[in-house]
């Protein structure tokens, strides 16, 4: 019997049908043909491969049925499946190749598999321990013959950067591993009129980058305090001027202590570098990271930075010094002073709501290396909904409470002309005896 198979269901299919790497993965947004390229491509394996045997799978067996397996029988031609074993989730193909259907919700069932390839539908739902094991299995010999390739394929949408699926194939890279991005517009042919335009309805500019347009991010619940930032031009690689004071505020707090870089230019704040730390102590913080990581971006021993911080970092601790002695410590002088968060949110708003008067660019800029930054004024530093003071997340706050406290002392001392000042002649001193405090 002659089949004749349909392979390319969308434009880059060929592209990854004639990739060697065995280990692949299909990123990009929705209806971009995902699924329909892993199934096609696991299809032409097995008419090739007479006897082995392919899995496919997605978290839950409910959603493998809805989702992926509906998608796997509208590809399969009149005449090609032999036999469908619904009790066991098996398709038996012409040829004595099998198709198993299962939920990848236990490894230890997938221990004992011996497969030519596998496909997981919605891959970033699994952890990378399912993807390792499915590795392991493709193993399977058929009257001691070896498939033409095996083969494992992820599909998903785009999602956290720091996920384990972009981490592995966009950063390790290790060999016989690589990802195919596809956008939503390269399947226009195969979708209805009109999605394209529901689904930029349905979502913000930036959850477009990830559902449309197939990009790897952040996605943030809640209404971001700072809504104006998606839709101007606040990211660019602005450089350290060493003809301008080098300006550091610190946020404390041993589960995620913070620091960021930034200067000032007529009355535009560049943040230039960021750094947060994950448990550990503020000493450790400074000597193992801070330090080293402004050597490597500034390389200049003779800077001289002016220091703001958490003006909480100077009450008395129960677990011993403050942490603005510890900063002193270390010949670093912070100034602080009580502030209303509003004050500070407002502050930082009038810099992106206004421009710089010479170059017409926003009031603020960040460099694009300072990526939690960036997340945090995207929606990551968010309001609850009827909320109006922003909820304290216990990440992005504390690089955003450090811009916050940045923006407001550059904009107060550049109005008195005080900016170029020294840390050594601004820094706060505070009464041992009445513990009233005096910036200076």
């Amino acid at each position: 019997m002659d089949i004749h198979i349909n392979y390319e269901p969308v434009s880059w299919a060929s592209e990854f049908h004639s990739s060697q790497d065995p280990w692949s993965c299909l990123s990009g947004g929705l209806g971009s043909g995902k699924s329909t390229t892993a199934i096609e491509e696991l299809k032409a394996l097995a008419l090739e491969n007479a006897g082995f045997t392919y899995l496919i799978g997605r978290k839950t067996l409910p959603s493998l049925r809805d989702t992926t397996m509906k998608t796997f029988f509208a590809r399969m031609e009149d005449g090609l499946i032999k036999k469908h074993d619904k009790t066991h989730n098996i398709v038996t193909l012409i040829n004595n190749s099998e198709f198993i259907f299962r939920p990848l919700d236990d490894l230890e069932k997938m221990k004992s598999l011996e497969i030519g390839g596998f496909f997981i539908d919605e891959a970033n739902e699994v952890g990378q321990d399912m993807f390792n094991t499915l590795q392991s299995r493709c193993r399977q010999k058929v009257k001691g013959k070896e498939p033409t390739m095996y083969r494992g394929i992820l599909g998903l949408n785009p999602g956290e950067e720091d996920h384990w699926i972009p981490q592995l194939f966009l950063h390790v890279k290790p060999k016989g591993h690589r990802m195919f991005a596809s956008t939503t517009l390269d399947n226009l042919k195969n979708l209805p009129e009109g999605y394209v335009e529901s689904l930029k309805a349905m979502y913000t500019p930036d959850m477009q980058q990830r559902m449309i347009y197939g990009m790897f991010g952040r996605v943030h619940k809640g209404k971001p305090v700072y809504a104006q930032f998606s839709r101007g031009s606040y990211i660019k690689p602005v450089e350290y001027d060493k003809s301008k004071p080098l300006i550091r505020t610190w946020d404390f707090g041993f589960n995620h202590p913070a620091i960021v870089w930034m200067q000032m230019h007529n009355m535009q704040i560049r943040i230039i570098a960021e750094m947060m730390g994950n448990q550990i102590y503020l000493q450790d913080f400074i000597k193992d990271d801070v330090l080293p990581y402004q050597m490597r971006l500034f390389g200049d021993q003779t800077i001289k930075p002016i220091d703001f911080c958490d003006p909480r970092g100077s009450d008395a601790s129960d677990k011993g010094k403050s942490s603005v002695q510890v900063l002193q410590e270390h010949g670093i002088y912070p100034a602080y002073r009580r502030t209303w968060i509003e004050e500070g949110i407002k502050d930082v708003k009038q810099c992106l709501d206004t421009k710089d008067k010479d170059t017409e660019e926003p009031n603020l800029l960040v460099h694009p290396r300072c990526k939690n930054v960036i997340e945090g004024f995207r929606g990551g530093y968010a309001r609850e909904d009827g909320e109006e003071k922003p909820k304290k997340d216990g990440y992005f706050e504390h690089l955003m409470d450090c811009t916050r406290y940045g923006v407001t002392h550059c904009l107060q001392r550049a109005k008195v002309g005080l900016l170029n000042r020294t840390a050594q002649a601004s820094r706060v001193y505070t009464n041992p005896h009445t513990g009233r405090r005096f910036e200076m």
